[in-house]
């Protein structure tokens, strides 16, 4: 009864091939040919023209074989099954493409929504406003990282152009006086017929303004060439022989102004850094003529020097006015002047500071100024000791 609601057919033979007794509706069906092994299993059709899977087992009794069982499984409900798994699999698999397509698509869109905006904020942005930024919460994944590189591109550029136009706003500033100046001289000279002795006067004049704006121009260069050298040539450099050369070559200026120049290097002390020596030379020229220039007639300029650790630390101090605490957090920038009336009068432009300390900065090094009113100012230069310099001293 088992044997029937699960749909198998069965044959009884006796040894010699008699049907004995069969089991389910058999009676059209012949006994199938080509039987498997006894105990394997075999695929084989029926005389029907039924699929079936055939069983074949001995039949036994005290050790001898009276006969054999043939069972067959016909394959009906399990073709059927895959007829309908094969058309399932049909129907479904373009459903699920289309969904994943679909899933994709609307995934694909979300993450890239970023870069959209990265896309529609760069074509907003001009040179006449850098001001804009990526306003984006995101995670710092691929995206956030180019987000955040991007916003971080935009404010140095955005820094780079600011420089530029207050370059072009001072320096226009700066050759609007001169300029005015040498059109005024050039009027008057024109204005009337003028003597020999006037003419080369305001001949003089003007070519005191022409060389007053051809050192702006220069020292600009010069500026703008310390800025843009990536890498220096570095070399050993002793700075002791340097600072002593230009004690000397400034001793004349010096005691023109009637001020003493003071030296407390210590000639056994090795001052090596590495460094491009004219830079270092052009530093330590600014440094000492500015000391020198505003130091009134009686005073005295002092040029120490040290180890500290793994540091050299030069220090340029005079016995000057001073400067006023509100303008040190300023006097390293382009054109800045404490004293606008004094400096013009004495030819300055408020770049030999800046000049200063981009070739400091260009050797890894930092500048600083301690000043008080009426007492003095020091610039201390701090720069990174060469490996070859002697032991650090205390």
């Amino acid at each position: 009864a088992a044997l029937r609601r699960e749909g198998v057919l069965a044959w009884v033979l006796t040894a010699d091939g008699v049907v004995v007794q069969t089991v389910g509706d058999v009676a059209t069906l012949a006994v199938p040919t080509d039987l498997p092994d006894f105990g394997q299993f075999r695929d084989a059709t029926l005389s029907d023209g039924t699929a079936a899977r055939l069983l074949v087992a001995h039949l036994q009794e005290n050790g001898q074989e009276f006969g054999v069982l043939v069972l067959a499984l016909p394959l009906r409900n399990a073709q059927r099954i895959g007829r309908l798994l094969l058309w399932s699999l049909a129907l479904a698999i373009p459903i699920v493409l289309l969904l994943s397509a679909m899933g994709g698509f609307f995934l694909a869109g979300r993450a890239l929504a970023p870069v959209s905006t990265i896309t529609a904020t760069a074509n907003q942005i001009s040179a006449a406003d850098l001001s804009q930024r990526l306003e984006l919460d995101l995670p710092y994944d691929e995206i956030g990282q180019l987000a955040h590189t991007f916003n971080a591109m935009l404010a140095r550029l955005d820094r780079a152009f600011q420089r530029e136009r207050q370059l072009t706003a001072d320096v226009s500033h700066e050759l609007r006086t001169p300029l005015a100046m040498l059109k005024t001289q050039l009027s008057l000279a024109r204005s009337r017929p003028r003597d020999a002795a006037t003419l080369l006067t305001m001949m003089d004049e003007m070519e005191g303004d022409v060389d007053r704006m051809a050192r702006l121009i220069e020292q600009m260069l010069t500026l703008t060439a310390i800025e843009q050298e990536q890498q220096l040539a570095l070399s050993p450099v002793d700075l002791a022989p340097l600072l002593q050369r230009l004690m000397t070559q400034l001793e004349p200026v010096a005691a023109a102004k009637s001020v003493v120049l003071q030296d407390n290097l210590d000639p056994a002390l090795p001052l090596f850094v590495m460094g491009d020596q004219d830079r270092l030379h052009q530093l330590f020229t600014n440094l000492l003529d500015n000391a020198i220039k505003y130091t009134p007639a009686g005073g005295q300029v002092t040029l120490n020097a040290m180890q500290r650790v793994d540091q050299i630390q030069i220090t340029v101090a005079d016995s000057g006015i001073g400067i006023a605490d509100d303008h040190l957090p300023y006097l390293f920038e382009r054109f800045y002047r404490t004293d606008a009336a004094r400096t013009r009068s004495s030819g300055g432009f408020g770049l030999g500071l800046a000049i200063s300390q981009a070739i400091v900065q260009m050797h890894g090094g930092v500048i600083t100024c301690d000043s008080t009113i009426g007492q003095g100012t020091a610039f201390i230069v701090t720069l990174p000791l060469a490996a070859q310099a002697a032991s650090p001293v205390e």
